[in-house]
């Protein structure tokens, strides 16, 4: 696929995302909580759909703080979807050795992003943390740690962290 034609599937893709935030803000209005996890879901599903065919993907499980659930990580942008608590989470990660340029870093990451938790009490924060990938036949085992800064219901900043594996294809 030529880079006219990614920036062409990304600049689609972030118009869905700019629809799907607009929808939200409405859903959050009127205070249906399952109106915006079913259009939660399907954004996470939208979002699972990839790219191009020369991209790398892995799906899989997490156990984690605040949720557990499944994932699809595209390239360097992962989708989790909370399945024991209702949660969804979005982040784009960063190879720790090529920031640092020091290839024995390469199996570090760090990562920022969004994440949507409904444990009781609706929480929409921003996290960021450190973690590491250790690849073993296709598959990828992950732990991962970092604070989380809820701003929504109240503020407050949690410590979070998760356990997983997932199948490159």
């Amino acid at each position: 696929m030529g880079d006219c034609q990614c920036y062409v599937m990304i600049d689609c893709w972030l118009s869905l995302l700019r629809n799907f935030a607009v929808k939200l803000d409405s859903i959050l209005a009127i205070g249906s909580i399952i109106k915006m996890k079913k259009s939660l879901l399907g954004l996470a599903l939208a979002l699972s759909l990839p790219f191009s065919a020369q991209a790398s993907q892995s799906a899989g499980i997490f156990f984690g703080s605040p949720m557990s659930g499944i994932q699809y990580k595209q390239n360097d942008l992962r989708f989790s979807l909370g399945i024991d608590d209702f949660g969804l989470a979005v982040d784009k990660s960063f190879n720790l050795g090529t920031l640092v340029n020091n290839p024995d870093l390469n199996s570090m990451y760090t990562f920022v992003g969004a994440q949507f938790v409904d444990n009781k009490h609706d929480k929409l924060g921003v996290r960021s943390g450190v973690g590491f990938q250790v690849p073993v036949n296709s598959f990828e085992l992950y732990a991962e740690v970092g604070p989380t800064l809820y701003v929504v219901e109240d503020v407050d900043l949690e410590l979070e962290g998760a356990l997983g594996v997932r199948l490159r294809f």
